[in-house]
């Protein structure tokens, strides 16, 4: 069985509940057919040594087919983490002026997955909105407790920037009195994607300042939560991209060992659609030859 070395992120759609300026997803005004979903990755873990499926942002329960996705997923021998802002788990939410997005059973949903993963990027509405706009501490901390009121399995993801990283301690404080939180990702700000790419001088930091959070929350953590620091170069050259649409991606980063000018862009690696026939062998055989590239070619 051939080896995949990279993740799989996946686009739960073209909608969002909320504003990210650093955001890197690439938004259509197309879906994938749920169908080509389904078939591609059923053939990809037929083909690829791979076990884990990331379904992501857009925002995955603005689908209203989403439940059926997840399910059929996970009978699928997938382990599924779901990512998602929640808002729908605990009211109606509205998109747009007209769209409006039904709130959601929670249990159904931490029944179909492992782990659902909810975003926290401030302790105050300020910092919060920072980053993720129109989202507010409250509404998260009212999401948690109807999470965990289910015995869901939760992750926190924190993108730290350099307008919040003063803040992770006090975000530690609010986070440790769940005992569902298995794990808090915290994830070194990233310069890719449209959004990303455009606001990076407003979130850019330091290696040295992010790696100086792991002294700093290791010597306070005296819970069980398994706290995980995601530097930018942990994460490059790690992720396969489906997005909204159904087209597979890469960034276009470097291979050298070190995060370099050139792996902050805006740019994309096409490999694909789902939906195209043969899709899986085609876009396996286009990965394998990008990862083999040299440094100076990509």
């Amino acid at each position: 069985m051939q080896e995949l070395n990279r993740r799989i992120q996946l686009s739960g759609g073209n909608k969002c509940f909320v504003r990210c300026p650093g955001c890197y997803n690439f938004f259509s005004g197309k879906d994938y057919i749920t169908s080509d979903l389904i078939n591609f990755l059923s053939e990809l873990k037929e083909k690829v040594n791979i076990s884990k499926v990331t379904m992501s942002g857009g925002e995955p329960l603005a689908r209203e087919d989403m439940p059926y996705i997840l399910h059929t997923l996970k009978t699928l021998g997938y382990t599924i983490n779901l990512d998602t802002v929640g808002l729908s788990l605990i009211r109606d939410v509205t998109i747009g002026k007209n769209t409006i997005i039904k709130k959601i059973s929670s249990k159904g949903i931490v029944q179909s997955i492992d782990v659902i993963g909810i975003p926290f990027d401030g302790s105050t509405d300020e910092i919060m909105n920072m980053f993720r706009r129109k989202l507010k501490v409250h509404e998260v901390l009212g999401i948690l407790d109807e999470l965990s009121f289910n015995n869901a399995n939760i992750g926190i993801n924190t993108v730290v920037h350099k307008n919040n990283i003063d803040d992770i301690i006090n975000i530690y404080h609010q986070l440790k009195e769940y005992n569902n939180i298995l794990k808090w990702q915290l994830f070194q700000y990233m310069p890719i994607g449209p959004g990303g790419y455009k606001n990076r001088h407003k979130y850019e930091l330091s290696d040295e300042e992010f790696n100086s959070l792991e002294e700093t929350l290791h010597s306070v953590n005296d819970t069980s939560m398994d706290i995980q620091l995601k530097s930018r170069l942990h994460r490059k050259n790690k992720y396969l991209l489906i997005d909204g649409e159904g087209v597979v991606w890469i960034p276009r980063q470097n291979e050298h060992n070190d995060w370099l000018t050139e792996d902050e862009n805006n740019e994309r690696i096409l490999l694909g659609n789902i939906n195209e026939e043969n899709a899986v062998d085609k876009i396996l055989s286009q990965v394998e030859k990008y990862d083999k590239v040299p440094a100076k070619q990509i």
